[in-house]
């Protein structure tokens, strides 16, 4: 009885964190560059179950398990572009993907793992590859497990590789569609042999993995610590020195002539320039009748940067965390030392005079948050009569009436 309360208790939780997540992907609903969340529910505790024949002794038999509630796992941001909308404003910028669609797989790299992308296809050895080299296998800490591998199940007789999100398809059987082996072909885990499996395969769409492009961002946050984050937010302003800033008013980083990033650097505006338009389409100043540039890039010791430009980054949005106002926390940290290494050139195009679209439909959210609030309702529903039951119990049951 006390499980029936807890249980409506925690779906009452998880689904008030959800209708505030909507609440925050609708309220932002005309922020240029703003990426939709979409909340995750789990099932959890989990429970074994267990038939024992009593006197004998011997161990329960398992025979299936009972969900004891939900919670909210956390909101991940979908990278699907939002449309183009041409405003004619100079400092305006619109980023359009180099790919915006398809499936993502991670694979080993010397660094780790990298996405790239699909389809998974099987290689050498039954191993699950992607881009001609083997996926990824990742650990219960969520980290790449070096000399693991994900290999096709030779006694699997199903005819889908994988299911939904990269997780095993299974066949009549119960077979799985892959194992993990090490590198020398001994099976060391099988999917589906534990309640929860501590090795995984990442494998998505390009909306919600893989690599998307981003301006660079001078963070500070409000302690004064400076450091790096990112941003799709292209409605660039000019604070009082006349830098270019985004939303927040943090400094965008520029990159130099051979497309490195200046960390701490920044574009400067030239309030002598005299023509309507402020970059070039490959992000490098333009030049008036009388030969001055519309801005200068100047480094972090304050040194001129000739040939410097407004240019992109490309970063994995599974390393990404928001951090308000459009811009995104990179690899948990925004300490320049700790990002810089997880930025990559980016084939991403720039349009100015442009800007994208939140990609937030509106429809689907408000009933999202109908659907939400439904379900809100029916377990606080639970809960009250589950608290009468226990109230009757607590009150009437074995009460002697007087005679």
């Amino acid at each position: 009885m006390i499980q029936g309360l807890t249980a409506a208790a925690s779906g009452m939780a998880a689904e008030d964190r959800l209708e505030q997540l909507l609440s925050n992907n609708l309220a932002n609903q005309e922020t240029p560059g703003f990426k939709a969340s979409v909340g995750e529910l789990i099932e959890d505790p989990v429970f074994a179950m267990e038939r024992y024949s009593y006197g004998d002794g011997a161990d329960g038999i398992g025979i299936g398990e009972m969900g004891g509630g939900v919670d909210f796992q956390e909101g991940v941001p979908s990278f699907s572009e939002g449309g183009l909308q041409t405003t004619g404003r100079p400092l305006d910028l619109a980023i359009v993907d180099a790919v915006t669609s398809g499936e993502v797989a991670y694979v080993l790299a010397p660094q780790g793992a990298k996405p790239v992308a699909g389809p998974v296809t099987v290689g050498m050895g039954g191993r699950l590859t992607a881009g001609g080299a083997p996926l990824a296998v990742y650990g219960p800490d969520g980290q790449p497990v070096q000399g693991l591998f994900a290999v096709r199940n030779p006694a699997y007789q199903g005819s889908e590789l994988l299911g939904e999100g990269g997780m095993p398809a299974y066949d009549a059987a119960g077979r799985p569609s892959y194992v993990f082996e090490n590198a020398s072909g001994q099976v060391v885990y099988t999917p589906g042999s534990e309640t929860d499996d501590p090795y995984a395969i990442r494998v998505g769409s390009a909306e919600d993995m893989g690599y998307h492009a981003f301006l660079p961002v001078n963070y500070t946050d409000a302690s004064g610590q400076s450091g790096l984050a990112v941003t799709r937010d292209g409605a660039l302003q000019l604070n009082a020195e006349n830098v270019v800033v985004d939303a927040a008013g943090h400094a965008i980083a520029p990159l130099d002539p051979a497309g490195r990033l200046l960390v701490g650097g920044r574009i400067v505006v030239n309030p002598l320039y005299h023509g309507t338009q402020i970059f070039s389409q490959n992000g490098t100043p333009v030049y008036d009748s009388n030969g001055q540039p519309s801005f200068r890039v100047y480094n972090a010791q304050g040194q001129l940067v000739p040939g410097g430009r407004i240019g992109l980054v490309d970063a994995d949005v599974t390393q990404l965390q928001p951090l308000g106002e459009g811009e995104y926390m990179v690899g948990g940290s925004y300490q320049a030392a700790a990002v810089e290494p997880l930025l990559g050139a980016s084939t991403a195009k720039m349009v100015f005079g442009a800007l994208e679209g939140s990609n937030v439909d509106v429809a689907a959210t408000m009933a999202q948050m109908m659907q939400a609030l439904n379900a809100y309702e029916a377990n606080q529903r639970v809960a009250q009569s589950v608290d009468s039951v226990l109230n009757i119990a607590a009150t009437d049951i074995g009460k002697v009436q007087g005679g």
